[in-house]
């Protein structure tokens, strides 16, 4: 009798689905501002040959960041460096305005500052010294899904 391999979680330990890779000019400067601003945890890092981080992972507490310093070859660029982006972290957490200030005194520049959307969670924007935009977020109110479709909808009709 042969005893059968225990199975493989698809989904790693400590993991989401979604697992965001940034790529960041300056990784070790970045991994700082996350951990001291965000409050993520250093889960590792790979040092490469040339001293650059290959590949480092930050715990958000519910869900993990991956980063590494730019790797051209491999076609891993930084954002140029510009209010310009293609995309955007949300970053849930108990306390938006704290953390937004932290992270502005920390040398984000400053999008949006915090107020309550109409979606009730408690909302700012800012771009972190390394480019990338995040949305900082606290659910304040719970909304029914109708509810809240209903006042995006009439939100948008004032914005477009």
């Amino acid at each position: 009798m042969t005893a059968e391999k225990p199975a493989v979680a698809p989904i790693p330990a400590g993991y989401t689905s979604l697992t965001p890779y940034l790529v960041v000019d300056g990784v070790g400067a970045a991994i700082a501002f996350y951990t001291s601003v965000f409050g993520a945890t250093l889960v590792g890092k790979t040092d490469g040959p040339d001293g650059r981080i290959a590949h480092a992972e930050l715990d958000f507490g519910n869900g993990r960041l991956q980063l590494s310093d730019p790797v051209p070859s491999m076609g891993l660029l930084p954002p140029d460096g510009t209010n310009a982006v293609n995309h955007s972290y949300v970053f849930y957490c108990t306390d938006v305005d704290a953390v937004w200030r932290a992270a502005v005194d920390a040398g984000a520049t400053a999008f949006e500052e915090p107020s309550t959307f109409v979606t009730g969670d408690r909302f700012g924007a800012l771009l972190d010294p390394f480019g990338h935009r995040w949305a900082i977020m606290t659910r304040v109110e719970d909304v029914d899904p109708a509810e809240a479709q209903r006042r995006i909808d009439e939100w948008l009709a004032t914005q477009l």
